[in-house]
């Protein structure tokens, strides 16, 4: 095998394995969007678990303790979008209303405040930049211009998802997010397992933009040697002529 198909080779690798992350990121990146599970409280007051996600909250009521270290799920989760009109509806009147409503304080966890929208503007653009990376990588073997399009749209994708992961947890861990207040107790939130689904493909985004970077530097590089090397080989061809010419 020459140099030249070895490089090659070596680049298809890379390649492959880069989108065999990227692709595994996506799922991840995915699951974690739409999952309810970014916060999690468990408001043992009322026997009932609530997840709080980025555009869905989600509430599993009637929690039995079957022994002091055990509790058994009676009800599946009940949902509601965070930007359904008619749900904001009675949360304002729940607010609005708090003697008659217990859990009027728990409600303003279920509003669609602007650090949602923040965090999915930011993962929309990073899962369509990975997207499009699934589709330009195919390519990315064949010629540089497709190998730095490649990075480029997996340094979006990385960076996209890394904003939204910075955005979430930075105002999941404010005062007003963080504790939310029953009758008689005031409970802690916890980062849930969505966080962690959607952080894990982020980490995977960045060894994907690394390795993407270095096979658009080897096939930029390579790809130079190759448009010098006719020139180098017509140089005694060029010569000839040009000596042919003078002494005519």
């Amino acid at each position: 095998m020459s140099a030249s198909n070895a490089a090659r080779f070596t680049r298809v690798i890379a390649v492959v394995i880069s989108l065999f992350l990227l692709v595994t990121g996506l799922i991840l990146n995915a699951i974690g969007a739409l999952s309810p599970s970014w916060q999690v409280v468990d408001i043992r007051e009322f026997q009932a678990e609530h997840h709080h996600g980025l555009w869905l909250d989600c509430t599993r009521a009637d929690r039995a303790f079957m022994s002091p270290n055990r509790l058994v799920d009676k009800s599946p989760l009940h949902c509601t979008y965070k930007f359904d009109q008619n749900a904001a509806q009675v949360l304002d009147e729940s607010q609005r209303d708090a003697d008659a409503h217990s859990s009027a304080a728990e409600a303003e966890h279920h509003h669609f405040y602007g650090w949602h929208k923040a965090v999915l503007l930011f993962i929309v653009l990073s899962f369509g930049a990975g997207c499009m990376a699934v589709m330009v990588g195919f390519c990315s073997p064949c010629a540089p211009a497709y190998a730095l399009i490649y990075a480029f749209l997996n340094f979006t994708t990385w960076f996209g998802g890394a904003c939204a992961v910075a955005i979430f947890f930075f105002a999941a861990h404010r005062v007003d997010a963080r504790f939310v207040q029953g009758l008689v107790a005031t409970y802690e939130q916890s980062i849930g397992s969505a966080f962690y689904f959607y952080t894990i493909g982020v980490i995977l985004h960045f060894f994907v933009f690394i390795l993407s970077v270095i096979t658009a530097y080897q096939a930029v590089r390579r790809g130079d040697g190759d448009d010098e090397l006719p020139i180098r080989e017509l140089a005694p061809l060029y010569r000839h002529q040009m000596y042919g010419k003078t002494a005519v």
